[in-house]
């Protein structure tokens, strides 16, 4: 498949907002609001907007790791930028999880468990940070660079 540019990035975004849209709407609907799966406490329109935000998520990711893959096979510095471009979408997907899965489990966790829940996303949220961290260091020059560059071209007479 020939990539034009970075206008992928728009099927992504308008998908994404599209499942957040309709997750909302179908999960606010009575007849979602109303009806509980089983005896969990939770109910359809809960389940639904768990799987919007989950698709949601895992497709903000997906577009993070398509845009470092294709900064990978660019050339010049933006190459290096692509290890911190996934570690960040990860960060941010990892954290915005924890909220989704809380929201939607909650009913069914003891304390005892969302401690151990909590404790889980505590060590993949650090992680994911220290990644990222780690990334910018490894590839400050790069990320310098990047800075720069935008610099110069806002402050140029044809930039933004």
């Amino acid at each position: 498949m020939q990539e034009q540019g970075w206008l992928w990035i728009g099927k992504y975004v308008i998908v994404i907002i599209a499942a957040l849209a309709l997750g909302a709407v179908l999960g606010s609907l009575e007849v979602f609001h109303n009806t509980m799966i089983g005896n969990a406490r939770i109910s359809a329109g809960a389940l639904v907007q768990f799987i919007a935000h989950s698709g949601a998520l895992g497709l903000l990711w997906a577009l993070g790791y398509r845009h470092a893959g294709q900064l990978r096979r660019g050339s010049g510095s933006s190459a290096h930028l692509a290890t911190s471009v996934l570690a960040l979408v990860s960060l941010i997907v990892a954290a915005s999880y924890y909220e989704v899965l809380l929201r939607f489990l909650s009913p069914l966790l003891s304390p005892e468990v969302k401690s151990y829940f909590d404790w889980t996303f505590i060590v993949v949220i650090l992680s994911t940070a220290g990644w990222l961290l780690w990334s910018l260091f490894v590839h400050s020059e790069a990320v310098i660079g990047a800075i720069s560059k935008a610099a110069n071209r806002r402050s140029s007479p044809g930039g933004l």
